[in-house]
């Protein structure tokens, strides 16, 4: 049987999504929430739980909860954690279930999650997220988390990595004009993916509020063989 991908390079778009039914949906949020979402669980997270509003994550690290949270880039005040790759490399975060919430990449994931599981994908973890999808044999939607409902670059371009590597399997098929843009876009941009992503409005947006937004982490590729997926309120990695 096969089975379609179709891209939607913003979450303003998805629900104009052509694929109807239960589908899984692959969230991607380069800068920076599903590349630092896996590199959580690279570094021992047990469980995230996303939550849409800063008032849900404060919420619950009263109950106890270590909590990443940003608004606009930047750490909220009574968060453990910001929304950096790096802010994950620490024992101390072995074995917990984090709270996390952030202005795109939380909030795509979940609206997506009414229509099937949803995996987070970033570059780091491009050829696992692609497995793990080959074998569950249902159609796809690469939904780009961009910034507050525009497009963005960084996420325009993984997504165009994910779906050819989707369609060069046997059992997948697109006829989306979103998925040719954004494979066009990465042919283009791969050869020098670091230097294409500071030409970005979010990287740019970033370097102003003081942050480095790319770790050596979030620019390599295939180094995490992690596949955080939304099922039930509760992020895993199901690899």
């Amino acid at each position: 049987m096969t089975h379609t991908v179709e891209v939607s390079l913003s979450p303003a778009l998805y629900p104009f999504r052509t694929t109807t039914g239960r589908h899984i949906t692959i969230v991607i949020d380069i800068l920076r929430f599903t590349t630092s979402l896996i590199s959580a669980f690279d570094h021992g997270v047990r469980a995230v739980i996303p939550v849409a509003t800063p008032e849900e994550a404060e919420t619950l690290k009263l109950q106890g909860y270590p909590v990443a949270a940003e608004r606009d880039g930047l750490r909220l005040p009574f968060a453990d954690y910001g929304n950096s790759a790096t802010d994950f490399n620490t024992p101390e975060i072995y074995g917990k279930t984090l709270v996390y919430s952030t202005t795109n990449g939380t909030i795509a994931m979940k609206m997506a999650s009414e229509n099937g599981p949803v995996a987070a994908a970033a570059f780091s973890n491009i050829n696992a997220v692609v497995s793990w999808v080959a074998a569950q044999q249902m159609n796809v939607v690469i939904l780009c988390s961009g910034w507050k409902n525009l497009i963005s670059i960084e996420d325009t371009i993984c997504a165009g990595a994910i779906a050819e590597l989707l369609i060069q399997q046997e059992n997948f098929t697109s006829d989306c004009d979103s998925a040719s843009i954004s494979a066009d876009l990465w042919s283009h941009t791969k050869a020098d993916l670091r230097k294409h992503l500071t030409e970005t409005s979010h990287y740019k947006r970033l370097i102003k509020l003081g942050i480095d937004p790319l770790p050596d982490y979030t620019v390599q590729l295939s180094i995490s063989s992690v596949v955080p997926v939304l099922s039930g309120g509760i992020i895993l990695n199901q690899h």
